[in-house]
């Protein structure tokens, strides 16, 4: 049973969908679905058994999303921070976990960065430094996620009980 953890009134900066790709349709079909930016009870881990930080990427399309040279980056004055690398690819409708842990040398889905708790932000580029979308928050509370309800198009609610690799649903509390 996973539980309930820090206070629940968390300020969001800012939240919004970008998706203007003109014709491409990884623009017009992928998002940030879920973030957590304070993972540190096992609320969700990574293929070793981390606790890192972590960002869930949302295909809302009916196509397969190769990520390949897409970048996820923390700072937008580096739009290309971490530009993905092959083999890494979300079915229609699925969602694929990147790890927040500063240890790319663990495998493609591990970014060069850590997330803050406080004041810090998420942002997907294309393959041209393109903003595909975003996310930003001020005070994060541990083990407690944003995700967007519906999945993929929807606002970012604070989500008390994180869904990491599954549907965001009633378990976000609302």
């Amino acid at each position: 049973m996973k539980k309930l953890c820090g206070p629940l009134g968390l300020a969001l900066v800012s939240c919004w969908f970008a998706a203007c790709g003109g014709g491409d349709s990884t623009a017009l079909s992928l998002a940030i679905n879920e973030v957590m930016p304070s993972n540190m009870a096992s609320t969700c881990t990574d293929e070793g058994g981390g606790n890192a930080d972590w960002i869930e990427l949302y295909n809302m399309g009916t196509s397969e999303v190769d990520l390949e040279g897409l970048a996820v980056t923390d700072n937008p004055q580096i739009p290309l921070k971490k530009q993905l690398g092959p083999g890494l690819k979300i079915a229609p409708g699925g969602v694929l976990l990147l790890w927040a842990d500063d240890k790319p040398e663990q495998g493609p889905a591990h970014l060069p960065f850590k997330l803050a708790a406080e004041a810090e932000q998420v942002l997907i580029h294309d393959k041209n430094g393109k903003l595909l979308d975003q996310f930003a928050w001020t005070a994060a509370a541990t083990d407690v996620s944003y995700a967007r309800l519906p999945d993929g198009t929807g606002t970012f609610q604070v989500c008390p009980i994180p869904t990491c690799g599954k549907p965001n649903g009633s378990s976000c509390g609302l």
